[in-house]
């Protein structure tokens, strides 16, 4: 008769043998259905842009690398209607990227480009060159975000270098109408604008509507995911892209489990206690960095672990700017929307920006709810260092856990402070400084 516990192991290696027997099935049709969402997301895009490229009526310092032969496209990270990202390669390292060699990196495309740089943009002034005109452009949506003369001012020259794609030292009238389709972008605006950030990915360029970024190896969510073990056995010979294959297929049933059946073909590591305190402690330096940008805070809209990434060196970067506004724009957003009730007041898709209502006059208050420290200290430190199965797994001392919980509600409470001193240092460096001496305090009683 067969014990619990090997009856419970023969159950798991059946169970293994059964779901590599289905993923063998899935990932050879899973091939299919990447070349088909290439031909989707990439081909139609990628082909008519590069025809452009060679009729000369897009420019830009990633057009002869990504109209040329050396760019592999690997697969479809989304497709879309209205946005498009893909993960590509170069054969070998161009010049406009000479700050590493960056062989994978991801290109994205957003479909209303069509529409923006095809709206005719009439001259105040025919004597008007395209450079000014363009500086003046960039520095006037900056403005609307940050509304700081001087920093505007800066990125308005910094944009003029930019959008010269062919390096020939003046702006053209496609390249103008081209950079200001860009910069009405939300994503490819924030990251040009934050592009000195250590907390942002790297851009390396773009084509006409295309821009490449940076890309992530790894996202937090599924570092410090919820895992289940049942199937860790499986030895790890699925290739690495294989949650790209399984996800366009499972996706029509449930993304949950395209999402299960990728943990299980991965040998799964439970980050240890210091990953888990390193991640934290960058977490609060990005947050201190976007605490201050262009002379006001940027607010992440959007802030959960699948929008932090960690680079090959270790480093924490957050990853989603579609979601990521100053905070006077996000106030703007707000305290122009009409209102009932506090949930009319909350940015439409992300609500981790909202405010309250005021009855009265039926409009929402331009001041925030709560700002990203109050996201951070409610969701992600207690996710990662404090829910249960990370306590017991790692065994982390009670009287440890107890502070950090003490924190955590300390954060909570703490005000919405409005200027950006107030919110760096006396919100973010002060939980930050607090978090660090509770784990010195604790080593040094051990």
């Amino acid at each position: 008769m067969l014990v619990p516990a090997t009856m419970w192991k023969l159950y798991n290696i059946l169970a293994a043998l059964l779901l590599a027997g289905i993923a063998a099935l899935l990932s050879f049709n899973a091939m299919f259905n990447i070349l088909d969402h290439e031909g989707r997301c990439t081909t139609q895009h990628l082909t008519y842009m590069c025809g452009l490229y060679a009729d000369r009526k897009v420019q830009g310092p990633l057009c002869e690398a990504m109209c040329s032969k050396q760019l592999t496209v690997h697969s479809c990270l989304s497709n879309r209607p209205d946005k498009h990202v893909l993960h590509v390669s170069w054969e070998q390292r161009e010049p406009w990227n000479t700050s590493r060699d960056q062989p994978d990196v991801i290109l994205k495309f957003v479909s209303s480009w069509y529409e923006t740089v095809n709206l005719p943009q009439p001259l105040p002034d025919t004597n008007l060159n395209y450079s000014y005109l363009i500086e003046r452009q960039a520095h006037h949506i900056c403005m609307e975000h940050f509304q700081s003369d001087e920093s505007c001012h800066n990125f308005g020259l910094r944009t003029v270098l930019y959008a010269d794609g062919d390096s020939d030292g003046k702006v053209s009238q496609s390249e103008f109408s081209n950079m200001f389709s860009l910069l009405t972008q939300q994503e490819f605006f924030t990251l040009l604008a934050l592009n000195d950030s250590e907390s942002t990915l790297d851009m390396f360029g773009y084509c006409g509507g295309f821009y490449a970024v940076q890309k992530i190896e790894h996202t937090c969510d599924k570092i410090f995911g919820r895992n289940d073990h049942v199937l860790d056995i499986l030895p790890p010979i699925f290739t690495d892209n294989i949650y790209e294959m399984l996800v366009p297929m499972l996706n029509q049933y449930s993304e949950h489990a395209a999402e299960y059946l990728y943990r299980n073909y991965q040998q799964v590591r439970v980050p240890d206690w210091q990953e888990r305190v390193d991640f934290i402690t960058q977490g609060f330096r990005v947050l201190y960095d976007f605490g201050s940008q262009y002379g006001t805070a940027v607010r992440c809209c959007d802030s959960h672990l699948g929008n932090y990434g960690i680079t090959e060196s270790g480093r924490v970067k957050y990853i989603d700017m579609d979601a990521v506004l100053s905070t006077k724009a996000a106030l703007l957003l707000l305290s122009n929307r009409q209102c009932e009730t506090d949930e009319d007041c909350v940015i439409p898709e992300y609500d981790d920006c909202s405010s309250k209502c005021d009855t009265n006059l039926g409009r929402c208050r331009d001041v925030m709810k709560q700002n990203d420290l109050h996201n951070f200290c409610t969701v992600t430190l207690p996710h990662v260092l404090l829910e249960k199965p990370v306590v017991q797994d790692l065994a982390v001392d009670k009287k440890l856990v107890r502070e950090l919980w003490r924190l955590v509600v300390e954060c909570r409470r703490l005000p919405v402070y409005t200027t950006v001193e107030d919110y760096r240092e006396k919100s973010i460096l002060y939980v930050w400084n607090k978090f660090d001496q509770i784990l010195r305090d604790f080593k040094s009683v051990q």
